[in-house]
This record gives structure tokens, sequence and C-alpha cells, in this order.
């Protein structure tokens, strides 16, 4: 299976490390071109230097997705400049964690704002510009926290299970030219789940509640992430695609 992405224009959020650097690493190497966008703008850099030894067709936004201008000022400059935007991946995440009668509304309300306003924002800017195009692919980045009931987790799982929601409604309303899928990971190794699990000790009980015995690496989640993007998916539309080892089977 190639999932080529030859001449694709792929927009990923939150690529400056984990599954959205992994992502536009693999969408270059399939011959995309590539927007990366970061909040912060030193590894924002760094991820695009390391990015052009790939391919010359990566470009940086340095841009907050929780921010609607800064968002749909980044989309409509990369439409702008390619004419098309073929594939969103909305990756960017939030995690403020806290007991739910410790947690401020404020922290409440960010965990919303970058996993699923954001998520809103960019689809509702792309789709009619992929629908005029007649094709495009949405993959939303969700995770198994809005499968399950996680302690101190409420407001990441609210907003989690809110996101494949949205993109199961966003698949039938783009339906039949636009495909909307989320990918829903486990724990995977990026440096938010270093700092979730500081120790060897957790890291040990966290492979344990895994089937497969171990943590993902982000270049596994990238791979079914740019088959969602490509002509391969043509049929798979309104998906949630569990990627966790097994973790919810259990």
């Amino acid at each position: 299976m190639s999932a080529d992405l030859k001449e694709s224009v792929i927009y990923i959020t939150g690529a400056t490390a984990g599954i959205g650097y992994a992502t536009a690493q693999l969408c270059l190497e399939k011959g995309a071109s590539v927007v990366i966008t970061g909040r912060n703008k030193d590894r924002l850099s760094e991820a695009e230097s390391n990015l052009l030894k790939i391919s010359s067709s990566v470009v940086a936004h340095n841009i907050d997705v929780s921010d609607e201008s800064q968002v749909t000022k980044s989309l409509k400059d990369t439409y702008d400049a390619f004419g098309r935007i073929d594939g969103l991946v909305n990756n960017a995440p939030s995690i403020h964690t806290g007991k739910i009668i410790d947690l401020e509304m404020s922290s409440w309300r960010t965990n919303f704002k970058a996993n699923l306003d954001a998520v809103f924002i960019t689809t509702k800017t792309v789709l009619p510009w992929m629908i005029k195009a007649k094709t495009g692919s949405i993959v939303n980045i969700a995770s198994v926290v809005g499968l399950k009931g996680v302690s101190f987790m409420s407001a990441y799982g609210a907003a989690k299970a809110g996101l494949i929601n949205f993109s199961r409604a966003a698949a039938v309303e783009a339906a039949p030219y636009v495909r909307v899928n989320s990918i829903i990971p486990g724990a995977v190794l990026t440096p938010a789940t270093e700092r979730a699990i500081p120790n060897e000790d957790l890291l040990d009980a966290t492979i344990n509640t895994i089937p497969l015995k171990r943590i993902a690496e982000p270049m596994e989640l990238a791979k079914p992430i740019a088959f969602l993007l490509s002509s391969d998916a043509s049929f798979i539309t309104g998906a949630s695609l569990v990627v966790d080892g097994g973790k919810t089977a259990d």
C-alpha cells in the first residue's frame, strides 16, 4: 500500500514534534508539499530546518491554533500560495489536567480551544475550497481518553470525545467529495507523553496496560494518517481508527 501523496498540499497543525512532525516527514517523503504550524517559534524553526533536509517543499507558519484570526490567515495564505489544500491534519494538542473539583474554568476552556474549537475553525475554512475542488481529506487526531473515563483528564477527554463526534458529523456534511476521519491514538512516544510519564515505574505501569506491551513510535501513527490522506482510502469517511496497541480492546 503506497499511500502516494505526490503533488498534494498537506496542512498539519502542531507539527514541531511527535505525531505531527512524523506525519510531515512521511508526507514529504511521499511527494507532498507540506505546511507545518507551531506555537513555539524556535521549535518550529528547528523542525522546518530538519524537514528541509528531506524536501524543499515545506513551509512553516508560526501560529497559535487557539487564535481564530491566526488560523484563518495561515490557511488563506496557504491556499493563495498553492491554489489548493488537499489534506488537513488537525493534530495540535493542549492538555490541562486536574481533578474536576479543582479544575478552573480557564483550564477547561483551554482544552476545548485547541482540541476542538481549532478543528471547527480549520474545517469551516478549508471545506469550501475542498468542495469546490471536489476532493480533499481531513484527518483529526483524537485520543483514547475520548473513549475512556480517565481520572484528572475530564476536560481533555471531553474535548477529544467531542472531536470524534464532530469528525463523524463533518464527514456526512462534506460528502460526497471530501472525506473526514479521526485517528484515536493510545500512548505514543512524544514530548507530551514523556512529561506525563516522568519515571520508569510509571512507564512500566503504562506499558502493562497495553496488550502489545510497548508505547507507539510517532511514525506508527503517521503511517495510518498518511493512508487516510491518500487516495488509497478513497472509500473511507466518518471512520474512527483506533491505534492504541489494543488498550481499548482489553
